[in-house]
């Protein structure tokens, strides 16, 4: 069965089988369930597919998306299972050699950490290294994947980079959407406060000792908050700084934005590129001790002038309205029926 390599061929009977942790509500499973719901809607045949992990519980979290689900999948070419970067082991399943794969890869960090995860695992193995050398283990290596003719699908620009770094074309983009749950919370009347409001578990030393330079400032770490904390505390806030590294397109920043918050950001993992934050080149630094100065005239202007600069963020938070309608589109560029 001949498939275009630029796009994921979906012929009138394929089931499209999406791979997903069960029990956990975080961006990585919301954005699986986002792509089955929208497939449905489009007219494809989608189905999530839940597998267990140690921290595994219900499976209630996004009922609301409404994907039916499957729990045995049928081995046929005619079908496609697509999986997160975090979980590739399916990949090399006797029971699946026949069904199509394809990788969306949500996080370019997460795959490396789960990688190395499992090769830690193997290194007891007798002649380990003369054996993966030899691909005898189930790795999925950059090398492995592009011999397997995995369908890749890249999630931020960032990811795209990476793929295309270790000699793998994705057939196109998919981003995910911001919750409709949350922009019913933006509340434009709120008064701007002198607050900068900032991800504790993101950030590290260096964001710290800007912190210690500025104790005059109110710093808010976004910290154990309930979502209509957090979207309070950002409704109030004129800046978000953030230092930390982005494996992809972080949800934090995008609610600040939407919350009409200035940003300073680093330049690690997607952050750097405009094409996954279209902010402008003076609010994005690099994270070394000279520039620190820079960085903190910028936080001051960003709140001694916010009504003036953060127009500076609008073009942003006009492409974050429109998230949902550009990954429909998004979808229907790489999907196709055949």
């Amino acid at each position: 069965m001949k498939q275009n390599q630029n796009v994921v061929a979906c012929f009138p009977a394929t089931k499209i089988y999406i791979f997903c942790p069960a029990g956990y509500a975080t961006g990585g499973p919301e954005a699986l369930h986002q792509l089955g719901a929208q497939l449905n809607l489009l007219g494809f045949d989608a189905y999530m597919h839940y597998y267990a992990t140690p921290d595994s519980g219900d499976v209630l979290n996004y009922q609301k998306y409404n994907v039916p689900i499957a729990d045995v999948l049928e081995n046929s070419e005619r079908h496609l299972m697509i999986l997160p970067e975090t979980h590739l082991q399916p990949l090399f399943d006797a029971d699946k050699n026949r069904i199509r794969k394809v990788i969306w890869w949500l996080s370019v960090v997460n795959y490396h950490i789960t990688q190395q995860s499992i090769i830690d695992g193997l290194k007891h193995k007798k002649f380990f290294k003369l054996r993966a050398y030899f691909g005898r283990f189930n790795i999925a290596s950059f090398k492995k994947l592009r011999r397997m003719g995995v369908i890749n699908i890249s999630h931020s620009y960032y990811s795209q980079v990476h793929l295309e770094e270790h000699g793998i074309k994705p057939v196109g983009r998919i981003s995910d959407y911001m919750n409709s749950a949350f922009f019913d919370q933006v509340n434009e009347t709120t008064a701007k406060e002198n607050l900068v409001i900032y991800n504790p578990t993101k950030n590290d030393a260096f964001l710290d000792e800007i912190m210690s330079l500025t104790p005059t400032l109110t710093w808010v770490p976004i910290k154990n908050m309930t979502p209509s904390q957090v979207a309070n505390t950002m409704n109030r806030a004129k800046l978000y700084i953030d230092f930390g590294f982005h494996p992809g397109k972080e949800r934090m920043p995008r609610e600040a934005c939407i919350m009409r918050c200035c940003m300073i950001v680093g330049k690690s993992g997607s952050a750097a590129y405009k094409e996954d934050m279209p902010i402008p080149e003076k609010y994005r630094f690099d994270k070394t001790k000279e520039l620190i100065p820079q960085i903190i005239h910028r936080v001051k202007e960003c709140l001694n002038n916010y009504d003036t600069l953060i127009s500076d963020f609008s073009p942003y938070r006009q492409a974050l309205y429109l998230e949902e309608r550009q990954f429909e589109k998004d979808i229907q560029k790489v999907f196709v029926k055949t």
